[in-house]
């Protein structure tokens, strides 16, 4: 016991005792990946004077991967090149009963899927607070489109804090929290402005390396 404490103490010391490895003539590796499944979905009842239609949409699987490489422009700032990729699909059923007439009434169903392709560019300033912990605000721009319609996607800026601590020199567990947002629909030509601090919550891993 005394052996495994004394090797937990040395070790700690150790990765305190280190820098991490940012600063010009580094780069970083990171990036997301989600995926959720949904057996139920959700359920909604429309009544008519014709009848009820009730739509369900279930069994909807979500995924999306978004790879980064960045690369340290001096000891403060990095850019970030994130590609992305996401897919949402499931089933969807109308059954519309009708009050008038059983013959018009009638079921549908549709298996569907949605892919989107995407590119971001993101700028990090780095402020160590000491070699294990610092902050740094991102902001950037981003483009998604439907891979089945390039014109339907949206044009994003953004920008939000994070926080990032390395329990080893070459490896950063960042979070960020809100954002600043302002997007523009490619397809309506409309856009909205987003601003929040309680909400958005992302966490994330990314592994330094290089050498000034």
């Amino acid at each position: 016991m005394k052996k495994i404490l004394l090797t937990a103490i040395t070790l700690i010391l150790f990765v305190g005792a280190s820098s991490a490895q940012i600063g010009k003539g580094h780069k970083y590796l990171g990036g997301s990946f989600n995926f959720s499944y949904d057996e139920d979905g959700t359920t909604q009842n429309y009544i008519f004077d014709t009848g009820i239609s009730q739509y369900s949409n279930y069994k909807i699987v979500s995924f999306n991967i978004s790879p980064e490489f960045g690369f340290f422009l001096n000891d403060k700032w990095a850019i970030g090149i994130q590609p992305g990729y996401s897919r949402v699909s499931g089933t969807e059923t109308t059954n519309f009963a009708s009050t008038s007439s059983a013959v018009s009434s009638y079921t549908y169903t549709n298996k569907y899927h949605t892919d989107i392709i995407g590119l971001a560019v993101n700028l990090r300033y780095y402020y160590m607070i000491n070699d294990k912990f610092g902050i740094y605000p991102q902001m950037g721009l981003s483009t998604t489109h439907n891979a089945d319609n390039l014109n339907n996607g949206h044009l994003s800026a953004f920008a939000g804090p994070n926080v990032v601590f390395f329990p080893s020199p070459k490896v950063g567990l960042n979070m960020g929290f809100g954002n600043l947002s302002y997007q523009y629909s490619y397809l309506t030509k409309g856009s909205y402005f987003n601003a929040s601090l309680n909400n958005n919550f992302n966490f994330g891993v990314n592994y330094y390396f290089g050498s000034k």
